[in-house]
Parts: C-alpha cells; structure tokens; sequence
C-alpha cells in the first residue's frame, strides 16, 4: 500500500502540476487516517422546493433571508471558541454524552435505492472475504433481552437498545431500505444470511459492563462503526437519531474490510449524504436529499453552519476539502462541508459522471486509478462553480434550475452583444470574457412572472418591491464577474460578489472574467417562474 506521504506527495503534483488535469485528480492528496463520527447536530435553518426528476427534497416553506454579512470579531471569536472546544472533546477518550429520484448522469441511483445508473452499470461484486469471515453476535436476542435490553431485528439488521421501543421501531426498515440503495449504487452484494448489529444507548456503562461496549473501541462523540457493528448515544431530536442511524450503518455498508482507508473527506461526505433524509406523508423514505422544511430536518443544520462560516469569513475552496486530515476532521462544520461537497460533486451535470466512477473502488490503490482514468473533462469552472454553489446553497436550493449555466467563452465584441436571461434559471453566462479594467454596459428590458400562483407578480429588469430574495428586490436583473480557471485553493466573498444591475448599469471588470447574469429570486422558487429580459452588453463608449 501506498505511504500516506506519498500519497499526499503525488496529490501536489496533481493539484499544481502545469497541466490542468480532471478535478478528480485531487482526491490522490486526501489524508489517508481513519476517523470516528464525531458530527454535533446543530440548529436547522429554512426551507424551500425540489425538482423530483434530480433530486427529492421535503416540500417548499417560505424562504428566511440566507444572506447575512455579519464578520464581526465577536463572530469570529465565537466560530473559533466552538472549533476548539469541539476539537478538543473529541480528542477525549470519554466524551460526555451529548442528548441533543437524483441526476440519472450523477452519482445515485433512484432515490429509493431502484435502478442503478444505467450510464455507469456495472455487475454486482460478490461479498468479499471481509464479508464471509464477519463473526457471529456474541450473544442472542433471548440472551440480549434477559440483560434488560431491547433487540429490534429485520433481515439485515439487528438493532440493540436500552430506548423506548416507539423511538427505534422503525430503523431496522429505514435500514433495509438504504442497505438496498448502497448495494445497487456501490454495486455490493450484502450476504442474506449476514445481519448488521447497531447498538443505540442512552446508558453507555449498562452497554459496556456487558460488553456489547468494547473496551478497545477508540472513543467518540455521536457514533462508530467497525467491522459490520456501530455504536451510537441517543440524539436530542427524532430526525437526528434516524439521520446517525443512516450514517453509521452507510459506513458499515460502504466501508467493510478494505475500504476504510478512503480519503476522509470522501468517506464522512458519502456517509452524510446518503444520512440526508426524507420520509414522506405515505411513509416512503428518500436518501442523499437536498433539505427542505427545517421542521423535517430537526437538528440537521447543515446549510446554516456552511452560512455562518461564509459570514465570518471561514468559506472554504474546492481543496480544503480534499486535504484536510483526519485528526483535523472533527467539528460540526467539516461534516457541513463534507456533505455539501458530496452534494456538488454528485449532482453536478458536468461533474457527477465521472464522480460516480469512484464508488466501485475498494482499495485506495483502485480509488487513485480510477481518479486518474476518468475523462479529462474541461476543469475550466470547477472553482467558480464550488464557490458559487457554496454561496447560494440555501434549504429547498432547486438543482435542476438554479445549478449554474455555462457557454463556450469568447472575448468582448466592439459591437453589442444582446443575451436572453431566463427568469427559471439560475446564473447564465453570457459567454463574454471581458479584460480587467474594461467597463461595460449593459441595457435590459422584457417582463417575467414570478411566483405564479392565482396571481402573477409581473417584473421588468429593476425589479418589485413586493418581496426581497438575497437583500435585492424580487426580478432584478442581478450580475456576477465568474472567473474562468479560478484555482482550486481560491475563497472568500470576493469571487462571488454579486451586482443588483437593473435595467441599466455600468460594470468594470476586477479581473479577467465572464459575464453571468441571472433574475433575482430565491434558489428554491424558480419553477413558477416564466419569461425572460433581453439584454443588450456593449462596451462603454463613454
């Protein structure tokens, strides 16, 4: 096996290397070390809508302003205050007990584990021998329940519980549903015969005194799986304990035997996603979803701790999130960040092809071949499209339109340039690269209707004050300077600031960059959106 410094050696080359390479390429500089689960639940935030035919979410909720730019110091101090003691409780042996369908191109299958991707289908492996050798329980369930504990079995999986029965009955089927997905999208064949066992305590010493708590098991803050076992403590709310649940048993499924040595980015971000749940009025569940209502998603917070580090200015580039070290990786906000880099990559339609090739590798060895096999696909908006998503990433963030569009770039004309700006899109290029220093004009006009309900709200490019998306007024004809090439170490607000243009307006290139335009509103509300404005870009002759 590959020495962990070689590794991260052969990830610089990659990532600096003269040639710009396919993104994937960066996975090879991932740290290599094993890590516990260690995500705190935090404060949920609003919600919005979904598009089923890429991604399912919980229906739409009014939108709560995501926009905050509050930086300062007392923030600031407050984020690092909470790193550090977050870090630090989880370096404790101990802890204290804490109560607290998708892209068919991209990386899932059907949300409910159905078909596999039948661009990326490949035959099930056979259980390896990680999976025939398991050992078997070391006690029974008669054995169990005569220890006072309750025992919860499906197929599959067998639940051990010192909680009320009403608030694990269902894991075991929520369970078998996602064993079910992981196979189909991992391509893994879980033996029949071969049961997972999840321990969930409220009282770890009852658990440990009778050894179902192993004295050897490195200690955690929420969960920990190993071999085909988890342990994980009570959570404060009925969505977190399911959304744990899911988490550790995505472990178990997609990291048995040789797998654990995966970058860790990669596995906590996997783990996360696929944990996102849903569980309909019918009681159908949905996995790897985009949040919407925040009452769906109690103790998630996610979204809001990603906001809350973009407002003290704790955004993080493309390749934080493939370098960043195990021991390192322990605060609410790397599993924040972990499961949004997960999202972008896996349901981007440029990107989430290629992404999903990863998922058959079971060695690191076989994980770095396939990153450098994958096509060479053009990494010209990687960056910008990480940064921009990360900024407007927002409860209910509607993926099918509101994922940033692209044209082929060409340089600014000496005569106008007239571009059609849907209102049920998100950011569109223009495809005009213009120089630094270069100030442009634009001039638009048009209609669109937005919100169409029983009754329209009708909008031209300054936009109406009848509602407010991200500080500006709704259908205002809003510009943003994409930089083409952007590197994969780039952040911070700069990148992607954006400009409330109207119906005419004067802008000058900071750098080299595109042009992208979009009509204001929410990221979760443009399918009720029609219409378009038509507008005209030039240079400024003045």
């Amino acid at each position: 096996m590959s020495s962990r410094a070689d590794i991260f050696s052969a990830g610089l080359w990659l990532q600096f290397g003269r040639t710009p390479r396919h993104w994937l390429f960066f996975l090879a500089g991932c740290s290599l070390i094993i890590s516990g689960c260690g995500d705190r639940p935090a404060v949920s935030q609003p919600a919005g809508d979904q598009n089923a035919d890429r991604q399912v979410a919980s229906p739409a909720s009014p939108q709560v302003g995501s926009d905050s730019q509050n930086s300062t110091t007392s923030q600031t101090n407050q984020a690092a205050q909470r790193r550090a003691a977050e870090i630090a409780s989880n370096m404790q042996d101990e802890p204290e007990m804490v109560v607290s369908d998708a892209d068919p191109q991209a990386f899932a299958s059907s949300q409910t584990g159905g078909e596999s991707n039948p661009r990326v289908q490949m035959a099930a492996r056979p259980a390896g021998p990680e999976l025939a050798t398991l050992p078997a329980p070391a006690k029974t369930p008669a054995e169990l329940e005569a220890l006072g504990f309750r025992v919860i079995t499906s197929p599959h999986i067998v639940i051990v519980t010192d909680l009320p029965l009403a608030e694990v009955a269902k894991l075991p089927e929520l369970g078998e549903a996602l064993l079910q997905r992981l196979q189909n999208d991992f391509y893994i064949n879980w033996p029949e015969n071969q049961q997972l066992t999840g321990y969930v305590m409220s009282d770890m010493t009852s658990f440990r005194e009778t050894g179902l708590l192993p004295e050897d098991l490195p200690g955690f803050l929420h969960g920990r799986h190993r071999g085909s076992e988890f342990w994980m403590k009570m959570q404060a709310t009925p969505y977190y304990l399911r959304h744990l649940f899911l988490h550790e048993l995505t472990h178990v499924v997609t990291l048995i035997g040789e797998r654990e040595d995966l970058p860790v980015g990669f596995k906590e971000g996997i783990a996360e996603w696929y944990a996102t749940n849903y569980i309909d009025e019918a009681g159908k569940p949905y996995f790897g979803v985009l949040p919407g209502r925040p009452e769906d998603f109690s103790g998630w917070g996610r979204i809001g701790l990603i906001q809350e580090d973009l407002a003290t200015g704790k955004g993080r580039s493309f390749a934080d999130l493939l370098t960043i070290d195990a021991h390192e990786f322990s605060t609410n906000d790397d599993y924040a960040w972990a499961w949004l880099w997960i999202q972008f990559c896996s349901q981007h339609p440029t990107y989430g092809p290629d992404f999903a090739k990863l998922r058959t590798s079971r060695t690191l060895e076989e994980f770095l071949q396939v990153a450098r096999q994958a096509d060479q696909t053009s990494t010209t908006w990687l960056s910008s499209d990480w940064l921009r998503l990360s900024t407007d990433i927002c409860f209910g963030y509607d993926t099918a339109l509101a994922t940033t569009l692209h044209r082929p770039i060409e340089p600014l004309a000496d005569q106008p340039v007239t571009r059609s700006i849907s209102a049920k899109a998100g950011w569109q290029s223009t495809g005009l690269l213009v120089p630094q220093g270069t100030t442009i004009r634009l001039r638009a006009k048009g209609q669109v209707e937005l919100n169409r309900t029983t009754r329209p709200w009708i909008s031209q490019p300054q936009g109406i004050s009848v509602d407010y998306a991200n500080g500006q007024k709704l259908g205002r004809l809003m510009a943003w300077w994409g930089i083409p090439d952007l590197p994969l170490t780039a952040h911070g607000a700069e990148f992607t600031e954006v400009i409330p243009a109207g119906q005419i307006a004067r802008l000058t290139a900071p750098r080299d960059a595109v042009l992208f335009l979009r009509i204001n509103d929410h990221f979760y509300d443009l399918a009720n959106n029609s219409g378009e404005y038509e507008v005209v870009i030039e240079q400024n002759v003045e």
